[in-house]
C-alpha cells in the first residue's frame, strides 16, 4: 500500500493546556466520566492543532504496510480452525503469518502515536507510556471460543496499542477522542468508555481503529487504571483467565481476593479519579487562557489536594499489598 498525499505533520509551539471547568463537574456523590460534548470537542480540536494530529492513516509506516495476501474468507476459515481445534486449512495463511502481520500493524500505529509531542497536551506530566502488542495464539483462541459468532476478521483487538499517562478523566477522554479523530474516525462511534460500565473491574477508554490495513484497539488508561489492569492480569494467570470475563473462583479465599481487587478499581481508584477531576476543575476555574493563576491560592484547595495525594498513596499501597500477596501464592 503506497502513501497518498502529504498530510500536515507540523507541530505548533507548546502552549499551556488546561482541562477547564464546566457546570456540574463530577464529584464523588454524582459520578460522571464524561464532559459535555461541546467541551470535549473544543479540547479535541485544540489537541489536533497543538499535536499536529492530521491524517495519520496516510503516513508511513502505516501507509507503507504491505496488504496481506489472504482474503477475508481465508482469514475466517483460519479462525474457525483455531476456535475448533482443527488443522490449519491448506489454502490460506498460517497462524504465524497472521500474527506477524498484526504485530507489524500494531507497531505502525504505535510509531505514529508515539511520535507526537503529547507534552503539549498533558502539561507538566511524565511522558505517556505507549506500547504495542498482538494477541498471543492462546488468548486469540480463547476469545474465539468465548464468542463463536464473531469471526476472526471481526476481532477488534488482535493488534493492540496501550496509552497510559498521569491524566484526569477529562484528559483521558480528550486523548481518546484526539486519537480517533487523528485517524479520521468519528469519536462518537470509535471510542468505547469502560470507566462506568467496567468489565470485572477493568476501567479504560478504548479506541477502535478500523483502518484499510486492519483493525487496531488503542487502550487509553490512566496510570492507576493501567497498574490495576496489570495486577488483575497477573491474578488471571494464577486463578484462571475466566475472572476477566465475569466469573469468580469457587474457592472462598480466591473469590474473596478477586472481589477485593475488583473493589480497589471500581471504588477506590474510581473515587480518587473523580476527586482529581474535581480539583482540576477548581484549579482551572482560577486560571486564565495563558495558564496564569488568577488571585491568591485558596487554602482549602491546597488542603484538598493534600488529602487526595494521601488517598492516592493509600490506593497505591493497596495495589502493592495485593501484588505481594499474589507473589506469595505463586511460590
Amino acid at each position: 500500500m503506497s502513501c497518498s498525499g502529504t498530510p500536515a505533520w507540523g507541530r505548533s509551539p507548546k502552549q499551556p493546556t488546561t482541562a477547564g471547568s464546566w457546570a456540574g463537574a463530577p464529584t464523588p456523590s454524582a459520578p460522571s466520566n464524561s464532559s459535555p460534548p461541546g467541551r470535549v470537542q473544543r479540547e479535541c480540536r485544540r489537541a489536533l492543532t497543538t499535536l499536529g494530529l492530521v491524517g495519520l492513516k496516510n503516513l508511513p509506516p502505516l501507509c507503507d504496510l504491505t496488504a496481506p495476501s489472504w482474503s477475508g474468507k481465508q482469514l475466517r476459515r483460519l479462525g474457525e480452525a483455531l476456535r475448533d481445534g482443527e488443522p490449519v486449512p491448506d489454502s490460506g495463511p498460517s497462524y504465524g503469518d497472521v500474527m506477524a502481520y498484526y504485530d507489524d500493524l500494531a507497531a505502525a500505529v504505535l510509531h505514529l502515536i508515539r511520535e507526537l509531542d503529547w507534552s503539549s497536551l498533558l502539561v507538566d506530566r511524565p511522558p505517556p507510556e505507549i506500547t504495542a502488542r498482538a494477541k498471543t495464539l492462546t488468548t486469540l483462541a480463547e476469545k474465539l471460543r468465548r464468542d463463536p459468532a464473531t469471526p476472526l476478521p471481526s476481532v477488534q483487538d488482535i493488534a493492540g496499542v496501550r496509552f497510559e499517562s498521569a491524566m484526569t478523566l477529562e484528559e483521558q477522554t480528550i486523548v481518546a477522542h484526539a486519537i480517533a479523530s487523528a485517524f479520521e474516525l468519528d469519536p462518537a462511534t470509535a471510542c468505547h468508555d469502560l470507566r462506568q460500565s467496567h468489565h470485572s473491574g477493568y476501567r479504560a477508554v478504548h479506541v477502535w481503529l478500523r483502518l484499510p490495513q486492519g483493525r487496531v484497539e488503542v487502550q487509553v488508561r490512566t496510570r492507576l487504571q493501567g497498574r490495576w489492569a496489570n495486577l488483575y492480569e497477573a491474578m488471571a494467570d494464577l486463578l484462571g483467565r475466566e475472572i476477566r470475563y465475569g466469573e469468580v473462583p469457587a474457592e472462598p479465599v480466591a473469590r474473596q481476593a478477586v472481589e477485593a481487587v475488583q473493589g480497589i478499581s471500581v471504588n477506590e481508584i474510581a473515587r480518587l479519579e473523580l476527586l482529581r477531576q474535581s480539583l482540576a476543575d477548581q484549579r482551572n476555574a482560577r486560571t486564565d487562557a495563558m495558564g496564569r493563576t488568577l488571585g491568591p491560592v485558596d487554602p482549602s484547595l491546597a488542603r484538598a489536594e493534600h488529602d487526595v495525594a494521601e488517598l492516592e498513596r493509600q490506593v497505591v499501597e493497596q495495589l502493592e499489598a495485593a501484588y505481594r500477596a499474589l507473589a506469595v501464592h505463586r511460590h
